[in-house]
């Protein structure tokens, strides 16, 4: 099996651990956390599904369970056996969403700017890149294991000709210590009202920082 194939069946498994019905109360209450940061977002949405991969990853990955104070990826290397599965977590649990530049692309792999933190990274991809062109901003998400770069399941598309002010937000709100998450949690939230809003230009909400959308 390979690296992005154990990645994938290590986070599948999480969420059916940590997101069956029993823990129902959980998932709403991180599911109205996550939707105040990032967007509400219906069912007969087009955003739906994208919104749901990404959000189910999140619980998994990034958010305390509940009063542990860890995430489930975190939590479920206790009783993990399998040394490679517990790598995979691990891997998991250390990755980082981040706010990318694509800078080159070709068969396999692709070189992101992390418009955040500023640092270059190589990415090995096995799955399709198609539709991914030099200059694209996305919401991705890294994760080391066994010696390369992957891709996680997070995978969100910012509208082309945004780029210029997605870096002008980010400068503004690295000034007032805003968080990682919190910046890439509020580009989304501009990627959302950009898709409900269609008789306004994306680039104009996200000129207008969002208050277009918001009048």
């Amino acid at each position: 099996m390979t690296g992005v194939a154990t990645l994938s069946r290590c986070t599948e498994a999480l969420i059916a651990r940590y997101g069956n019905s029993e823990f129902d109360d959980e998932l709403r209450l991180a599911k109205h956390s996550y939707s105040e940061r990032r967007g509400r977002v219906f069912e007969d949405d087009e955003q739906w599904e994208r919104f749901t991969r990404g959000f189910l990853e999140w619980y998994v990955v990034e958010r305390p369970w509940r009063d542990t104070g860890l995430a489930p990826a975190v939590l479920a290397q206790r009783d993990e056996e399998d040394l490679r599965s517990l790598g995979a977590l691990r891997a998991l649990a250390s990755s980082q969403r981040c706010l990318a530049e694509i800078h080159a692309v070709k068969k396999g792999e692709m070189v992101v700017l992390d418009l955040v933190g500023g640092a270059e990274f190589l990415v090995q991809e096995e799955r399709s890149l198609i539709g991914l062109e030099v200059g694209d901003v996305v919401e991705i998400r890294l994760l080391g294991f066994e010696g390369m770069i992957s891709l996680g399941r997070t995978f969100l598309f910012h509208p082309t000709g945004t780029a210029a002010a997605i870096a002008k937000i980010i400068v503004m709100m690295r000034k007032q210590s805003a968080s990682r998450a919190d910046i890439i949690d509020h580009m989304a939230l501009l990627r959302s009202r950009s898709q409900s809003y269609r008789h306004v230009s994306p680039i104009r909400i996200y000129e207008s920082n969002g208050e277009l959308a918001s009048a």
